[in-house]
């Protein structure tokens, strides 16, 4: 997913052409695509791509679903792709014999999805070959807590708050959306309360579009954009998952750095979420119970996203004594079967006064332990990433 710009998009039509023999691939590329407000996506039959280009027909980018690779072995293919010029073509398919797969080169696709088609990776593709060099990829920062009250929120705001400071650019590039539907705990830490009636938006998640998450936003000056709404039967609505996945897409599109804040909650998109994560930082506790969950998150977080997922484990609330702590770090990579546990220290008065002024800790103060544990996680994980 790109981020093309931090202003709001005006509501143009840039026209995407989309060849496939598949009814279900092509209804739900268009509705993906057309919800940004942005796109206009004209479907066709794959074969109708043999045509060649009409005189009037001028997309912006031209998806090709060649499906088992079938169209390749077609004389009129390379007659038909230079027809269309140096519009970039984004081809998609399954898994090709290597012969099929030196076609695509051959007809010089600029791009190459598999599928089933990620969400993300069709967004990524589409603007930046709609953008050129100058678009930039998204990326998505997932912080989500092993139990309640381990911590997730607060990393996940001063994750934000680190990312937002370094320049002006780097603050209008940056938004939290949090998925604590229960309570809206950001908005909530922030003393920031979102008026507008999300509503007819989550029945109607097709509504959402670039223009209207402009007036959705609440904004923490200086710094960056938050997304925060209260609605504790979200999870259980029939459409509440289109909803979020239809926020996050926008999100993503609109925001070189997504943070989000999501709860340890079984909820319809959290697979999602955790799969489309660049970075999943695990925030637990250093008790029997939190260790448990957080145990049991890592090791679903691995099954969806692989052993190659960048995940990082952050014991939370750790005291800085001889006899203070039941775990030792090396216990912990025991547990675990990881290296490099990062740790936070404990610091309940600072924490305490933070909240209780509508704070982030290291507004009060940027030298406190905890704070220095902090920023030098976020220089290491996702300052590198």
């Amino acid at each position: 997913m790109n981020a093309i710009s931090q202003k709001v998009l005006p509501t143009r039509r840039k026209r995407i052409a989309l060849y496939s023999s598949d009814t279900q691939f092509r209804r739900e590329v268009a509705v993906r695509l057309e919800s940004l407000a942005i796109y206009d996506v004209q479907v066709a039959d794959a074969t109708a791509f043999l045509r060649g280009a009409a005189p009037d027909a001028k997309p912006t980018v031209i998806i090709l679903d060649v499906g088992d690779g079938e169209i390749l072995l077609e004389p009129a293919l390379s007659t038909a792709r230079a027809s269309w010029a140096s519009i970039p073509l984004i081809a998609v398919s399954a898994e090709l014999a290597p012969d099929r797969m030196r076609n695509l080169v051959r007809i010089n696709a600029s791009d190459w999805l598999h599928k089933p088609l990620d969400g993300k990776d069709l967004l990524n593709a589409v603007t930046f070959h709609d953008s050129g060099s100058h678009a930039s990829r998204s990326r998505v920062v997932t912080f989500v807590s092993a139990s309640g009250g381990a911590g997730a929120t607060t990393l996940a705001l001063s994750a934000a708050k680190h990312i937002g400071d370094k320049s002006a650019q780097h603050a209008a590039g940056t938004c939290l959306v949090d998925l604590d539907f229960q309570s809206a705990s950001c908005g909530a830490y922030l003393n920031l309360s979102n008026q507008f009636d999300i509503e007819g938006i989550i029945g109607q998640p097709d509504r959402l579009d670039v223009e209207l998450m402009d007036v959705i936003k609440l904004t923490r000056q200086p710094g960056f954009t938050i997304y925060s709404f209260e609605r504790p039967s979200l999870p259980f609505e029939p459409t509440g998952r289109d909803f979020v996945l239809k926020l996050l897409d926008l999100v993503a599109y609109r925001f070189e750095n997504v943070i989000v804040d999501l709860p340890n909650l079984e909820t319809p998109w959290q697979s999602s979420v955790l799969s489309t994560s660049d970075e999943i930082f695990v925030v637990f506790e250093l008790n029997v119970a939190s260790l448990r969950q957080a145990k049991r998150l890592y090791t679903r977080i691995r099954e969806i996203k692989g052993n190659t997922a960048s995940v990082t484990l952050v014991a939370n609330k750790h005291k800085r004594k001889l006899f203070g702590n039941h775990f030792s770090k090396g216990e912990l990579e025991k547990i675990f079967a990881a290296k490099h546990i990062k740790t936070v220290a404990f610091d309940p008065d600072l924490m305490s006064d933070a909240l209780n002024r509508a704070m982030l800790p290291v507004e009060i103060h940027r030298r406190a332990r905890l704070n220095r544990d902090l920023k030098r996680i976020f220089e290491e994980r996702v300052d590198a990433s």
